[in-house]
């Protein structure tokens, strides 16, 4: 049985290291893309179990991700999106981009592995809701 695959989208690379680090040590395979390009390259190459996404990135930012995911990308909209960001309107994105699984940075450990764990064992893909403004 091989380990649950997770790939967090982040440009803190700092923290995503040290979120990689947690997962891994808890048995999850883990990737670390640093922007939403390459996070949309990674997701390309093998896609994961789940994806932990920042929402202000440069080059592409998560709900631009998101929207490639969703609709440009077959196979991919299965797949479920952990929304982090320290951003006040976090709740607003996360129901444009259609997410239940979302955290305000700085996270709680316990919390991000249990919203893992959710996510995974839910397997609810975002539901895209475009008609909410950010």
């Amino acid at each position: 049985m091989t380990a649950p695959s997770v790939l967090i989208v982040d440009d803190d690379i700092d923290l995503a290291w040290i979120t990689a680090e947690l997962l891994q040590q808890e048995g999850y395979d883990v990737r670390v893309a640093r922007d939403g390009e390459e996070g949309l390259r990674l997701l390309r190459e093998n896609m994961p179990d789940v994806l932990i996404l920042d929402v202000e990135m440069p080059l592409l930012d998560g709900p631009s991700v998101a929207k490639r995911m969703l609709v440009e990308d077959c196979g991919m909209e299965e797949i479920p999106v952990v929304l982090v960001s320290g951003i006040a309107d976090l709740a607003v994105v996360a129901r444009r981009v259609g997410t239940p699984y979302v955290l305000g940075k700085p996270f709680d450990v316990g919390r991000l592995l249990a919203m893992v764990r959710n996510a995974l064992a839910e397997r609810r893909p975002p539901e895209p809701h475009p008609e909410v403004s950010a």
